[in-house]
């Protein structure tokens, strides 16, 4: 009678944990809302969650990424465009009013004034910052890139914009044989594929995949001088045309006036081109979005639970549990039954 007793009880405490652990099981699903909380629960789909999460991380990186160099880029171009009335101001209102105000040097130095303010106001454009980078500084993030010299030109990092040259083998900017400082490029990963190489100080960005989020300023606003000596900077061929209007050298204002129209030209190709970018990264953002939703929706297809059949599962899992112990109420020592409960 004794082994009996005990062969009954062992059975029911049998019963007894897996009831509860069923129900304890079913309770962690619905509170997670995951089918599966470890690996070796179900490895073959928990192998493929851990892709999905890694990818998904992956987009939503790219997500940020885009989004910070659309934010960039679209600053970049609000500002470009400011600078571009500026200059439009400058070459088709104030200057031909110059040139043919009846008033004389009174009314052409009124003139000279208001495009010197004009270009005050086009520095601090070119200077402009979005959170920790300068639009127009490269890698350039500790002071404004443009200053202007004692004789009134424009400084790029401290160099003259007229010294510098383009290298035409690699296309760098170069000063005095070296290149310029802190006129490098920065790229982003936006999920068009980007692929780096050389040593972690001066890596250089291989194929066309990485998206460019920086821009030169003296490739922006121009540099060095043409074929005739003049310079090919905008600020500086606004200095030279309001000091002729001064002056009142009809021809050289002239001159210089034709040229701020020709880089003017220049830099308006450069805002389009930017304006082109700030459209694919606003579609780009919405691809990416995309694809995280796409993978979080598998992940859920893959480890989600279906609400209302873990419903109906704890329902029964509770009528089994409950069973059980009015079950061993019937069949066991009261004693014993006081201990379980």
């Amino acid at each position: 009678m004794r082994v009996a007793d005990r062969m009954t009880a062992r059975n029911y405490m049998k019963y007894l944990h897996k009831s509860q652990s069923k129900y304890a099981e079913t309770n962690q699903k619905i509170a997670s809302g995951n089918r599966f909380t470890k690996l070796s629960d179900d490895v073959s789909a928990g192998s493929r969650v851990l892709r999905l999460r890694m990818d998904r991380y992956k987009a939503e990186k790219q997500l940020e990424n885009a989004q910070e160099a659309n934010g960039k880029l679209k600053v970049t171009e609000d500002n470009m465009m400011a600078m571009n009335k500026i200059m439009t101001t400058v070459h088709e209102y104030t200057a031909q009013r110059a040139l043919n105000d009846p008033s004389g040097d009174s009314g052409r130095e009124i003139y000279a004034a208001e495009i010197r303010s004009m270009m005050a106001e086009f520095v601090q454009y070119a200077n402009a910052n979005y959170g920790n980078m300068f639009n127009y500084g490269g890698t350039n993030a500790y002071t404004g890139p443009f200053t202007i010299s004692e004789e009134g030109k424009l400084l790029y990092n401290s160099i003259d914009v007229d010294a510098i040259k383009k290298d035409p083998a690699t296309g760098v900017l170069m000063f005095g044989g070296k290149p310029v400082p802190l006129d490098k490029d920065i790229y982003f990963d936006i999920g068009l594929g980007i692929l780096v190489s050389g040593p972690t100080e001066d890596p250089l960005v291989i194929g066309e995949k990485a998206f460019r989020v920086s821009y030169s300023g003296p490739e922006m606003l121009g540099f060095g001088l043409d074929e005739d000596g003049l310079s090919n900077n905008l600020y500086n061929v606004m200095n030279e045309l309001q000091k002729n209007l001064d002056t009142f050298d009809r021809e050289e204002a002239e001159k210089w006036n034709m040229k701020l129209r020709a880089l003017l030209d220049k830099f308006r190709v450069n805002l389009t081109d930017i304006g082109v970018k700030t459209n694919f990264l606003d579609a780009s953002e919405v691809r990416l979005k995309n694809t995280i939703d796409n993978h979080t929706e598998r992940i859920q297809t893959l480890m989600g639970i279906d609400d209302a059949e873990e419903a109906t599962d704890q329902m029964m899992n509770d009528y089994v549990l409950k069973a059980v112990l009015q079950m061993g109420s019937r069949v066991l020592p009261l004693s014993l039954m006081d201990f379980v409960r």
